[in-house]
């Protein structure tokens, strides 16, 4: 996959080379968030990515995907171990952040594919793996924290 997107054949990935390669494997990644990837996994700063960075990120965002770390990202909200995340638990979680309770719903909203007003964990783990259904509720919840 590295010497796939290294266009250049330089040995290092860019932000361009990264967003286009992951774009061409069938990941449609916003900008921002593949700054993000960037700036996360460059380790010595230099604004790219050598094979060993992008080894190292690679398997991080594996582990990202295992059901044992999802369930325990699920259970720090799942405060009372019903099985579910409720507006209240959701609302606790993210209280530091001076939310207003009106967006912490919204964010619910998106999430609550079933609409039965609580998080489970599948609907958790959707959100988690695909992040399309999040990208409205986040951008309201950066929005919220600029303001």
């Amino acid at each position: 996959m590295f010497h796939m997107m290294d266009n250049d054949e330089d040995g290092q990935l860019s932000l361009e080379e990264l967003k286009d390669g992951l774009q061409k494997l069938g990941h449609s990644v916003y900008h921002p968030e593949v700054q993000m990837l960037m700036q996360a996994a460059d380790m010595d700063g230099n604004g790219t990515l050598s094979c060993d960075e992008f080894i190292i990120m690679a398997v991080h965002l594996k582990r990202i995907g295992n059901d044992e770390h999802l369930r325990e990202a699920f259970n720090v909200f799942d405060k009372n171990q019903s099985g579910y995340i409720e507006f209240e638990e959701l609302e606790q979680a993210l209280l530091h952040d001076n939310l207003h309770p009106h967006l912490i719903q919204n964010i619910m909203v998106e999430i609550d594919k079933d609409k039965d007003g609580k998080i489970s964990y599948a609907e958790f783990k959707t959100m988690m793996l695909t992040g399309m259904d999040w990208k409205m509720a986040s951008r309201q919840y950066s929005r919220a924290l600029l303001n």
